[in-house]
């Protein structure tokens, strides 16, 4: 597990540094978006001033205004640019204003710039009545009557209010085909009858998830390529150890098929001793111990070569109740001598089950449960429906497992008997994987224990066991 991690560090660092770079990139172009967006309108505007400033003086006569067409050029200026309105104060009073004013407009300082809401307002100090625009000075003086505005002698505010996001409004019929603002020129303006652009904002935001997916995408494509070699390497290795495993276990269930011929003669020539009316009694006696340590070992002889044996289960349609009762009857004998009640409750069910191993698992689960009681106690075998499974359990009132040695049960060699080989339990362990069935556990010291097998396939009418 640590080298897999370790190796998934790999990728993970190298994905981890795209996307920083991606990052990067995405904010530094956001960032310069957004400074051509501010710097743009400031362009505009310093335009409109310098525009405005001759225009106004242009029209002006030594400070005298036509306030008709102060107001026509302001208005002609706005048109279907990005301006919204257009002040000029003298002296904190309102001389012209044309457009959408805000009510609550108010600027200080000779200029300056700042965001109200959807608009931003730039001003400056210009003059409007010295003649700046160039006018001859033996001009004729016209009359004052053509003028309704005298300017005094000194700076004017003029105060710009400039869409902060450009509109696209169509101009006039008699200018369809003409081009937008020089100034605006930057975007795109969008297709007739088609929908607006994206703002480069929002394309460099699509642009930047689109990116992270592939970068996902190739990210776990690789971790997943990793994985499946680190994989197939441990399958190599896996296969090669249970073939070693597999060869140690045909060795050793040779050996123990071959140690049962030695203990047989062995058990024949003792009894033989024990029925010779010649023998010394105390000989006799040695041999009757001989014969219980060959039977003894000839159990475990047996059991290991049940634990040892390759065998797949053959599944047929079973009735649990006909095998449950059978055991019952061949062990009834067992727990009458031993004193203990042996109690049967199984419902009458077919499940998919390989007769001879289900045989088996009751027969290890009986005979655990009738050395763990004590005379007079009970052991109970119940089988009953769950939905579309069935659950399997034998009880007993007896000694109990240790807490530290119960995790351990299903293990080989495992046995909280003294005279027990350790190899029953893990026999049925071995047995109810095979069917895809599960088993567990509960003990407490003194109170007994409880093994409970679940997952038991009910079959239905029709189906077979294959």
């Amino acid at each position: 597990m640590r080298i897999l991690t370790r190796t998934y560090w790999v990728p993970i660092i190298v994905a981890l540094l795209m996307v920083t770079a991606v990052g990067f990139w995405a904010w530094q172009t956001t960032r310069g978006f957004r400074d051509m967006s501010q710097e743009r309108p400031r362009r505009f505007a310093s335009g409109v001033f310098n525009t405005l400033e001759g225009t106004l003086c242009a029209l002006g006569d030594r400070g005298r205004f036509r306030r008709d067409q102060v107001e026509r050029v302001l208005k002609g200026t706005i048109g279907d640019s990005p301006l919204r309105f257009v002040v000029i104060e003298q002296d904190g009073r309102r001389l012209f204003q044309v457009g959408d004013v805000p009510a609550d407009l108010s600027v200080s300082g000779d200029s300056g710039e700042s965001l109200k809401q959807d608009v931003s307002l730039f001003w400056r100090k210009v003059r409007l009545q010295d003649g700046a625009a160039g006018a001859a000075p033996q001009a004729p003086v016209a009359p004052d009557a053509m003028f309704d505005l005298k300017l005094e002698a000194s700076d004017q505010t003029m105060i710009l209010g400039i869409a902060a996001q450009p509109e696209r409004r169509g101009p006039p019929p008699s200018q369809r085909d003409a081009r937008p603002p020089p100034e605006w020129r930057g975007s795109p303006p969008p297709e007739r009858g088609g929908r607006p652009p994206l703002s480069p904002e929002t394309t460099v935001l699509v642009t930047f998830i689109v990116i992270l997916l592939f970068i996902g995408a190739g990210t776990a494509a690789w971790i997943m390529t990793i994985r499946s070699g680190l994989l197939a390497e441990q399958l190599v290795i896996e296969r090669a150890r249970l073939n070693h495993l597999e060869e140690l276990g045909l060795a050793a269930a040779g050996l123990a098929h071959e140690t049962k011929n030695p203990l047989g003669i062995v058990l024949g020539l003792a009894q033989q001793i024990t029925g010779n009316p010649h023998v010394p009694e105390e000989s006799r006696v040695m041999a009757e111990h001989i014969i219980d340590e060959v039977d003894k070992a000839t159990a475990r002889v047996g059991s290991f070569l049940t634990f040892a044996k390759q065998r797949q289960a053959k599944e047929e349609r079973v009735s649990v109740q006909e095998v449950v009762a059978k055991v019952a009857d061949v062990m009834r004998t067992d727990f009458s001598s031993a004193e203990v009640k042996l109690v049967v409750t199984c419902a009458p069910l077919r499940i998919h089950a390989d007769e001879e191993m289900l045989s088996q698992i009751l027969v290890n689960l009986l005979l655990n449960s009738l050395h763990a009681s004590s005379a007079g106690t009970t052991v109970t075998v119940q089988v009953e429906a769950h939905g579309m499974s069935a659950h399997l359990s034998v009880e007993d009132h007896g000694s109990g497992i240790e807490p530290a040695l119960l995790p351990h049960i299903f293990k080989p060699y495992v046995s909280g008997r003294a005279e027990g080989h350790g190899l029953g339990l893990a026999v049925v362990k071995r047995f109810i994987e095979q069917h895809g069935w599960t088993i567990r556990a509960d003990s407490q010291v003194g109170r007994g224990t409880r093994i409970t097998i679940s997952g038991i396939r009910i079959a239905k009418n029709g189906e077979t066991g294959e």
